[in-house]
């Protein structure tokens, strides 16, 4: 595999982490009323969380503000919420743990024992086919090569 396809998903995962983080971060974010999404803890030392909680229960014309997300649509603010910060850290977490497998073969313990019976040659063959479907969702940027579409 080249090292530019590597070298590529580092940054969009740098990228997501970065949005993630400036997003909320580790927190996770939940749904406290209908069309709302917040932040856990956003607001509890604050006196007016009750009312703010109120108010978004009833004005479907409020705006984002701070770790609090309106949407016109029920099905929006859950979703929203399951791709909240902290899963979002975690999946980029997981994904540079496959890329270290890949960068790192001489580690035993680097892949499954199953996988460890076959050939280096194999199990790299194996991570160029992860790493290239892994790198889809990001076809649309500007770096992306259509040589590394499977």
């Amino acid at each position: 595999m080249a090292a530019d396809l590597l070298t590529f998903l580092h940054a969009r995962y740098d990228e997501d982490e970065a949005a993630a983080r400036s997003a909320g971060g580790i927190v996770e974010w939940h749904v406290p009323a209908r069309r709302a999404v917040m932040a856990e803890g956003f607001g509890e030392a604050e006196p007016y969380d009750a009312s703010l909680r109120t108010l978004l229960e009833r004005d479907d014309s409020l705006m984002p503000f701070g770790c609090v997300a309106v949407t016109d649509h029920d099905a929006d603010a859950r979703f929203i919420a399951r791709f909240d910060p902290a899963r979002v850290v975690a999946e980029v977490e997981a994904k540079r743990a496959l890329l270290r497998m890949y960068e790192q073969p001489e580690r035993s313990d680097a892949l499954p024992e199953s996988v460890n019976r076959f050939t280096a040659s194999t199990q790299r063959q194996v991570l160029d086919a992860v790493f290239r479907r892994l790198a889809l969702p990001y076809a649309g940027h500007p770096d992306y090569r259509e040589e590394w579409r499977p």
